[in-house]
């Protein structure tokens, strides 16, 4: 289920690219409001609710926009929410961008956690990885692959002795993010310091506030874990895909990667419909989705909408019967009924957009090989709405076995289970 917080909490701190004191006070949220910003300081204090399609990957963080305005470096906040499990939350701040605090999420995630984490009455949002996407450019790549859980390889290769060439690999989970990410620090090399200032960035950065690194030595006290550089990198990851609200479920495989290439994945995914996003576990599909899963087509197609689909586990379909079905023309054309094998045929397209909604056997076809307890129990005929409910009783490799009823007007007009194989 959803959450937020329990109390209010404020933290502040110095802002690590603009310098200046800023204020952030957490607020609770209503449940499916999400995670948004006010800026208490401009006139009208304008609202900010995080949308992956208004963030930029900047050099050194990742900024949301809202008109004229932005805030930057949102990433250690959205991480900590992630790995919280924070879903609604309103964020006043009286700047530019989020404090610096210690350059790693934990101190946000102490915060919140202090403040209390409470479950609402709303599902959580899942974000499904359904076919493998690629982002790539001469600095780098990530490639996110179908998954069933949340699980980012990361490999960190710098021309510099003391960070050098890193690889991580984690499944990604709340005590994940706390336990060994969340206190990475944010890190830059000390022959980079002149340039972000030149830039006009890093003007409140501190051996404080980031990791920095010379040729031979890092300048800070000592390293909290030997490859925090990399496990820092995967913490910006987590909270670049956080920005897309709820549960992530998808493989991340990155090389030299930051922040302009994840949200450039993730922007590339929504608009090839590469990852879908299922409110409240339940996702609606449209008939150009439908046309996307299945091979079906006119005039073999025979439903119009999926309403309501929790994919591998159940999902209800709609088929409207018109009077100029092709099918009415030869099958009793005195008598316009609907055929009952075409009524198990478009059971059967549910069921087979329930299983093949799924990252495994996406791209492959279901084919039956058998029906049993089959019954039809009334005449469907043109201007009739057929509600078709399937769920998926067993899938054991290949094969399955789906329980289905065909209903008009609220009542059954043919029932059965069907059996099939995936090939």
């Amino acid at each position: 289920m959803q959450a937020t917080i329990a109390r209010e909490i404020t933290l502040a701190g110095v802002g690590v690219h603009s310098g200046s004191e800023v204020r952030a006070t957490f607020q609770p949220a209503a449940p499916g409001t999400g995670i948004r910003f006010k800026r208490t300081d401009l006139p009208g204090e304008p609202e900010f609710p995080v949308n992956p399609l208004k963030l930029t990957g900047g050099h050194r963080g990742t900024n949301l926009a809202c008109g004229d305005q932005t805030i930057h470096t949102i990433e250690h906040l959205m991480a900590s929410c992630y790995g919280l499990g924070i879903d609604n939350l309103l964020v006043r701040l009286d700047g530019c961008e989020l404090p610096a605090l210690d350059g790693s999420a934990r101190p946000f995630i102490q915060a919140l956690s202090d403040a209390g984490v409470v479950r609402q009455e709303n599902p959580r949002r899942i974000n499904r990885v359904m076919s493998p996407t690629v982002h790539s450019d001469e600095r780098g790549h990530i490639t996110a692959f179908p998954h069933p859980g949340f699980k980012i390889s990361f490999t960190l290769k710098y021309d510099n002795p003391v960070i050098g060439c890193q690889f991580a690999e984690y499944n990604v989970d709340p005590k994940t993010v706390q336990d060994e990410l969340s206190s990475a620090r944010t890190f830059c090399l000390l022959e980079e310091v002149e340039e972000l200032k030149k830039a006009n960035l890093g003007r409140g950065g501190s051996l404080e506030n980031a990791l920095v690194v010379d040729r031979d030595r890092v300048l800070n006290d000592s390293l909290r874990f030997p490859d925090e550089f990399v496990r820092h990198k995967i913490l910006d990851l987590v909270g670049d895909l956080a920005t897309l609200g709820g549960v992530i479920q998808g493989h991340f495989v990155a090389h030299r990667t930051g922040h302009r290439h994840n949200l450039a994945l993730i922007k590339e995914m929504l608009e090839r419909r590469a990852l879908i996003q299922i409110e409240g576990g339940r996702q609606q599909l449209s008939i150009e989705e439908i046309r996307e899963i299945l091979p079906h087509r006119y005039p073999f197609l025979l439903i119009d909408r999926i309403t309501t689909m929790e994919p591998g586990v159940r999902a209800v379909g709609v088929k409207n019967v018109t009077a100029n079905e092709p099918f009415f023309a030869g099958h009793f054309p005195q008598k316009s009924v609907m055929p009952g094998v075409l009524i198990l045929e478009a059971m059967a397209q549910v069921a087979g957009v329930c299983i093949l909604a799924l990252p495994e056997p996406r791209g492959k076809m279901p084919f039956f090989t058998g029906i049993d307890g089959v019954h039809f129990r009334r005449l469907v005929v043109p201007g009739d709405q057929l509600l078709i409910e399937v769920g998926i009783d067993r899938v054991r490799g290949r094969m399955g076995k789906v329980k289905g009823r065909a209903l008009v007007d609220s009542k059954v007009a043919a029932e059965g289970i069907l059996k099939f194989t995936v090939m």
